[in-house]
């Protein structure tokens, strides 16, 4: 799998597209609605990292390929408080 920006938009529809992912089905995993999700992909609004989270795991992204690039130890701690 090639690198997963975490904080890109433009990667999370690449790879909701390649896989047939619809809008509707990142609203029921992330509990967001359907509204919310489409304005995270038109780059609207910015989801939380929660739910970038849920959205990696949705997508079937493995959440160390999707982290990899984050260097920042306070944004890692708190990652890992979200995921734990």
């Amino acid at each position: 799998m090639t690198d997963i920006n975490l904080w890109d938009r433009k990667s999370w529809d690449a790879v909701r597209r390649a896989k047939g992912v619809t809008y509707s089905e990142i609203s029921e995993a992330t509990g967001i609605t359907y509204k919310a999700v489409t304005k995270w992909f038109y780059g609207e609004r910015v989801p939380s990292l929660r739910n970038q989270i849920l959205m990696a795991q949705c997508l079937g992204i493995p959440l160390t390929q999707a982290l990899k690039n984050i260097s920042d130890p306070d944004i890692r701690s708190a990652i890992r408080s979200v995921i734990l």
